[in-house]
């Protein structure tokens, strides 16, 4: 497993976003074998989420799709590495050089944190 982290930054859910994977199977998504994962932390170029499902020792390519505010990411991921994690275990998947997809994250991540911010002062304010 290797662990190089050369992304600018790396943004943390304080709750897990829910997310959906399927595997590619001979070149196709299997659409059949859908699961669902929490997506506990995401950059640019990859992510690391949590899931119950044992994809094995060499896993399949993925096909990834969450919501981080408004519109929903559809992305292609490679396991990159795995380990236990309470009942199941925790995969960091890379993106391998979509660019148009590292845009959208930043631009959802930037309009989620924005939300947030208000919503922290207008807590801060009523309180």
């Amino acid at each position: 497993m290797i662990f190089k982290r050369q992304e600018g930054f790396r943004f943390k859910f304080e709750e897990p976003v829910q997310m959906t994977f399927a595997i590619y199977e001979n070149g196709k998504v299997n659409h059949a074998q859908t699961a669902m994962a929490d997506l506990l932390d995401i950059s640019p170029r990859g992510l690391k989420m949590f899931t119950e499902v044992d994809l094995g020792f060499h896993p399949a390519p993925l096909d990834l799709r969450f919501v981080l505010d408004t519109r929903e990411i559809r992305v292609y991921g490679e396991v990159i590495w795995s380990r236990p994690f309470a009942n199941g275990k925790q995969y960091g998947v890379y993106f391998n050089n979509q660019g148009a997809i590292e845009d959208l994250i930043v631009d959802e991540l930037k309009l989620r944190r924005k939300k947030e911010t208000a919503e922290a002062k207008q807590k801060k304010i009523n309180s």
